[in-house]
């Protein structure tokens, strides 16, 4: 992986430890954004007030969520050093995607399928709440792309009007790819929701990696995965579908840290990888 380059300050601290120690970084400090890090004898991270979670081998990782413009301090403590880095969000722009084909009960639910969408949402939120229960980092091997190839039929982060209705961002990648297409787990992780047939998103999976970061994949035909079961990176998890809110067989493949939405190719604009 390529290291990107940071501008930190560097604080030694009245201890017999403090030696010059590095702390590495990849990634981007963006809206949509994933910065890794990590450092050897790790005491504390805080990004402003609030504390970031680390693995043994001092491992971590902070999203930024698509929206987020903000200004933060951090702040990394070590047995001997504290580095700190101030970072600044600039504004990012997104596309405007227009769908004309939606069918018009995706686009305003009738009444009779809304204690429906309800009661998939909280049994989403229960699953959600799993999330940073996992401090080991699962996703030491890598990260891979849950398809090879195929078309890029929606970007993240774009503004969605369906049917000249304003919508919620898209908050993931879609993939066109033909019907039953092997779908592949992004990286190690343990799955926390295996759910059929929820009206929006389908047949769809959500793993956990470790530290919050965690990936989805909607509008499966099929789940070949069940909760509680741990998945290696590049395992087929599911089939490609066209399930739930969807106009023709692809992949909604999503990437979170807690609940800040995250631009999957962020994850790749270090790893060298296409």
């Amino acid at each position: 992986m390529k290291k990107i380059l940071l501008t930190i300050i560097f604080l030694p601290t009245l201890s017999i430890f403090s030696f010059a120690q590095s702390v590495e970084f990849y990634g981007k400090a963006e809206p949509g954004g994933l910065l890794f890090g990590k450092a050897k004898n790790l005491k504390e991270i805080l990004l402003d007030t609030n504390k970031i979670n680390f693995s043994e081998d001092g491992v971590f990782a902070i999203g930024f969520d698509r929206d987020d413009t903000s200004s933060y301090q951090l702040i990394v403590k070590t047995q001997g050093t504290t580095f700190l880095k101030k970072i600044i969000l600039p504004k990012r722009e997104y596309k405007i995607q227009r769908i004309n084909k939606m069918k018009q009960k995706y686009v305003s639910p009738p009444k009779e399928v809304l204690d429906r969408i309800a009661k998939e949402r909280k049994i989403s939120q229960m699953a959600r709440k799993k999330v940073g229960k996992i401090k080991n980092v699962l996703f030491n091997s890598g990260f891979e792309k849950p398809i090879k190839g195929g078309r890029i039929s929606s970007v993240f982060g774009s503004q969605r009007i369906l049917n000249g209705v304003p919508k919620n961002a898209h908050n993931g990648i879609d993939i066109a790819v033909p019907r039953g297409t092997p779908v592949k787990a992004m990286a190690d992780g343990k799955v926390l929701l295996s759910a059929d047939n929820f009206y929006y998103a389908g047949n769809y999976i959500l793993i956990d990696h470790g530290l919050g970061l965690n990936s989805l994949y909607l509008h499966l035909s099929k789940s070949l995965v069940k909760e509680g079961q741990f998945v290696k990176k590049g395992e087929v998890i599911g089939k490609v579908g066209t399930t739930g809110r969807s106009t023709g067989p692809h992949l909604h493949w999503g990437v979170q840290w807690f609940g800040k939405r995250i631009d999957p190719n962020s994850i790749f604009s270090f790893t060298g990888e296409e």
